[in-house]
């Protein structure tokens, strides 16, 4: 199984041909496990991935330095790949997180020890791995605990975030009902791109990998925005855990949105919708980002995806860049409007 949970700085992706979108099944889940793994990752790998500071302090205050100890191996530089039989469930089933951590405290010392065999070959598992292969029936039981520790902290923030996923859910179904799937997944990451039904993640062990008929399921998680969850290669579906939109209102502990808000704002995400709404005119992009009270960086970063996306287009006059809009993105503001 290839698991990414770090926020990695070299160029080398992983890579994930899905094809023509319109023939993928596409589906949405709300596993709070993935959750859980990704602010446990955070808090305790000694990497951030844009949690706060509070929240990770939060986690770190309620796990024994045993506990702390065991979650290394799955954030260990340079690395990506974790056994499958310590990995999450298929997250279609929504598995609850205390299902999850009583299957792993059932697991066997005999079946980790297979399990890293499999993954890691005759040549052995990596150092980071090594110490669990020694003490397998210890790991597990660490494991677990620090699991079961860290769930019970962030259980009232999966609580609070369910205004956000039930969004995310409804922003996800209007790309697919719109044919604009690849909005959602051009945008599902910083460090991720997808062109030409391709998506591509950064990752320190790439790989290519094809959808080849598997349901394609998109798992919003309250996590810090540099967040990425993803297994690639099981049989029975590809998952990918993103950042959900708009989680720093939890950080900051501002209520969610109650409503689904505007159409546009589902299918883009808040910010870029702002941006595109801005365009509706040609306009610099000093004046975008008066508009929409944007800095000049954060303006360019989301000018970069909705080109991507072939929503707009640059074009330079002299000293200025001029933002306008694409004919696929009046047609697209067209359908929003009837």
């Amino acid at each position: 199984m290839t698991v990414s949970t770090q926020q990695v700085k070299r160029p080398d992706a992983t890579e994930l041909h899905i094809g023509r979108l319109d023939n993928a099944q596409v589906r949405v889940s709300l596993d709070p496990y993935l959750s859980v793994l990704a602010l446990t990752t955070d808090a305790l790998g000694g990497r951030r991935r844009g949690a706060p500071e509070s929240w990770r302090r939060h986690i770190r205050s309620v796990v024994s330095p045993a506990q702390a100890q065991a979650v290394w191996p799955l954030v260990a530089p340079g690395h990506s790949v974790t056994p499958d039989c310590v990995s999450p469930l298929n997250p279609i089933l929504e598995t609850s997180v205390d299902e999850q951590i009583e299957r792993l405290r059932d697991l066997s010392p005999d079946d980790l020890l297979a399990d890293l065999d499999g993954v890691f070959g005759s040549s052995g598992p990596p150092p980071h791995w090594r110490t669990v292969a020694r003490q397998p029936r210890n790991w597990l039981r660490a494991y677990a605990s620090a699991t079961s520790q860290v769930w019970a902290a962030m259980r009232p923030a999966w609580r609070d975030a369910r205004p956000l996923l039930d969004r995310e859910v409804a922003r996800v179904g209007a790309a697919a009902m719109r044919g604009r799937l690849d909005v959602i997944l051009g945008g599902i990451h910083p460090s991720s791109r997808f062109e030409d039904g391709v998506l591509k993640i950064r990752d320190p062990e790439p790989a290519r990998f094809d959808l080849a008929g598997r349901p394609l399921v998109l798992v919003p998680m309250v996590s810090g925005g540099d967040a990425l969850i993803c297994s690639l290669d099981r049989p029975d579906a590809v998952w990918l855990g993103y950042p959900v939109p708009g989680a720093g209102r939890l950080f900051r502990s501002q209520p969610a949105p109650e409503s689904d808000g505007d159409a546009l704002e589902l299918l883009l995400g808040p910010v870029r919708a702002q941006v595109l709404s801005a365009v509706s005119q040609p306009v610099t992009m000093g004046e975008l980002a008066a508009l929409t009270r944007l800095t000049p960086s954060a303006i360019t970063y989301h000018c970069e995806r909705l080109a991507a996306a072939g929503l707009v287009r640059r074009e330079r006059h002299g000293r200025e860049v001029r933002v306008s809009l694409t004919p696929r993105a009046e047609r697209l503001t067209e359908l929003f409007e009837d």
